[in-house]
């Protein structure tokens, strides 16, 4: 998502600790920057209860991860955890895994996407490493119902395996006046917009999008697509006149944007990242109040039922086009129920508590390392 947890305190890996300190339990997050900065430092404390250090893989890659797993080797005799949280990728789900035989301790999985869809798993052996991880934690998280299935299936867990989807920061996503969130961003306030916030790459499938806008913008003259969030080179050079684009945004102005839209669109492709995630988007779009069209892909059917007419073929320009103009027609919005973080972290507690059950039957307290990579 091209944010960093701790600059940004955003997503999932931000949100779950925090909710998990500001129930009474100490957590101790760790972080790792896959780019080189001088950021070997703790973090302040005014971070919401959560001990957060921040760590830079550095330039020799394995070096790097072999230096960070003796920091996360002293880390846990010091603060001697509970469990520990593997998250973010395959090396911090494996790191997590040998930590926890190690001190002897239960240790949690969160897959928050398919982590076999990343480049790391490239990496020979590392694939093997993941399921074999997966497979002998004492709990694993997943982010949708189409990620649990494979999970059950192909990597056969022994330990308690639940669905904790993402969810959204109420009060920076709701219904705010379309108006005035137009003049904050400075768009147009007259026309017709369409828009997206998030990777726009033609790896997630905007090329689709930019396909189904020149098709639209022949014949609806009061059209303009508006686009938020990292540009690859392909797709920056796509930009025209009536194609906006606001940069990336901060975490809260996107739900300006939101509110600005007519029509929310969610592109993703039919591939092996596509098929098992739960696009953040989705839940902020709906809380904002805005009618969305989005890929047939993966988890969305079974989020969306009876919502076939504004889904689309992964692909294809013209499935998008006839699914945009149907919602300008109809701005038709699902009834959903839309989790807050508050809630996933509740979630998330109590799988942990499931987790270390087995050796500490009352636990008012979970001492949790989680790690994590700075990059979500």
């Amino acid at each position: 998502m091209a944010k960093d947890l701790l600059q940004d305190r955003f997503g999932r890996f931000y949100e779950i600790p925090r909710v998990l300190a500001q129930s009474g339990h100490e957590v101790h997050g760790v972080c790792l920057k896959y780019w080189p900065a001088n950021t070997d430092r703790p973090i302040p404390r005014p971070c919401e209860f959560v001990d957060w250090s921040s760590f830079s893989l550095g330039r020799n890659w394995p070096l790097g991860f072999f230096e960070h797993y003796q920091r996360l080797d002293q880390i846990s005799a010091r603060i001697k955890p509970d469990i520990v949280v593997g998250a973010s990728d395959c090396a911090h789900v494996v790191m997590a895994a040998w930590l926890a035989a190690k001190f002897g301790v239960p240790y949690a999985v969160d897959l928050y996407d398919n982590f076999e869809s990343y480049r790391t798993t490239q990496i020979p052996g590392m694939k093997q490493l993941l399921r074999r991880a997966v497979r002998k934690a004492a709990a694993v998280s997943v982010v949708s119902e189409t990620l649990l299935a494979k999970v059950r299936e192909e990597y056969q867990p022994t330990g308690v395996l639940r669905t904790i989807t993402n969810a959204i920061a109420p009060e920076l996503f709701h219904a705010a006046d379309k108006t005035t969130a137009r003049r904050c961003l400075g768009l147009p306030e007259a026309e017709t917009l369409i828009g997206t916030a998030g990777s726009l790459t033609r790896a997630r499938g905007i090329e689709t999008l930019y396909r189904a806008f020149d098709r639209l913008s022949k014949t609806k003259p009061n059209l303009s697509l508006v686009l938020a969030g990292p540009t690859d080179e392909w797709s920056a050079w796509q930009l025209g006149s009536r194609i906006i684009h606001l940069g990336e945004l901060s975490h809260e102005r996107v739900g300006n944007l939101f509110n600005a839209l007519d029509v929310g669109i969610i592109c993703n492709r039919d591939d092996e990242f596509g098929r098992y995630c739960f696009p953040q988007k989705l839940f902020e779009m709906l809380a904002c109040g805005l009618p969305l069209v989005a890929a047939d892909v993966g988890a969305m059917r079974g989020l969306l039922p009876g919502y076939e007419r504004y889904l689309f073929a992964p692909g294809s320009a013209a499935s998008l086009a006839d699914a945009i103009v149907a919602q300008l027609e109809t701005r038709y919005l699902p009834a959903a129920a839309i989790p807050t973080w508050q809630d996933c972290g509740l979630m998330f507690e109590n799988l942990l508590e499931a987790a270390v059950a087995p050796s500490a039957p009352s636990l008012s307290r979970i001492d949790a390392v989680h790690l994590g990579a700075d990059v979500l």
